[in-house]
């Protein structure tokens, strides 16, 4: 599990594509539920990093990296069992990769 997370300015973070794989969901709903919680604070903001990459056509699209609060944030609304099984995951990669930072 520890390959979901990456590790940019010492901070452990996981990025959207990741996010949109694993969770079942399309991509730009992710990039849509991302810049919804962004827009109303600016705290929130902070938790979430713009970046883009090239789809399978070369097209540059958008993606997001997230720190754990981003990641805990935009997944708490994300239901079912399959969901909660890689919300844990996720906490214990974040956990294991703060252990190998500091």
């Amino acid at each position: 599990m520890n390959e979901l997370v990456l590790l940019k300015n010492n901070e452990a973070v996981c990025d959207s594509l990741e996010i949109a794989e694993k969770f079942n969901k399309k991509h730009k709903t992710v990039i849509r539920n991302i810049e919804t919680l962004a827009q109303n604070c600016a705290d929130v903001k902070k938790m979430f990093h713009k970046t883009t990459y090239k789809d399978s056509y070369s097209r540059e699209q958008p993606k997001y990296y997230m720190n754990r609060d981003g990641f805990s944030l935009l997944v708490m609304g994300f239901t079912g069992k399959e969901a909660f099984d890689w919300k844990i995951r996720y906490i214990k990669a974040f956990n294991e990769m703060e252990k190998f930072i500091l």
